[in-house]
């Protein structure tokens, strides 16, 4: 008997509705910072930013944030905490 092969087809989905604003709010905590910089070079989408005359980063495009965490994760003194925004 000769094999069958059935196929599904699944219908297209529907593309991903776009948000608009921010999907994260970035939390830095200043006293417990060293000033490593590593938040700011983990971003991808350069949201934090260091100023020399500042002993630790600045949140300067909030509006950038997507909540990926990479900032809050790779920190080592854990001074930064990224809260999703729903």
């Amino acid at each position: 008997m000769p094999d069958t092969v059935v196929s599904v087809s699944s219908p297209a989905a529907a593309p991903a509705a776009k948000r608009k604003g921010p999907r994260g709010k970035v939390v830095i905590y200043p006293n417990w910072c060293k000033g490593c910089h590593i938040c700011v070079d983990f971003c991808p989408t350069e949201v934090l930013a260091f100023i020399p005359s500042q002993e630790y980063p600045l949140v300067q495009q909030p509006e950038k944030c997507t909540a990926c965490h990479f900032c809050d994760t790779h920190c080592p003194d854990f001074a930064i905490i990224v809260r999703s925004i729903e």
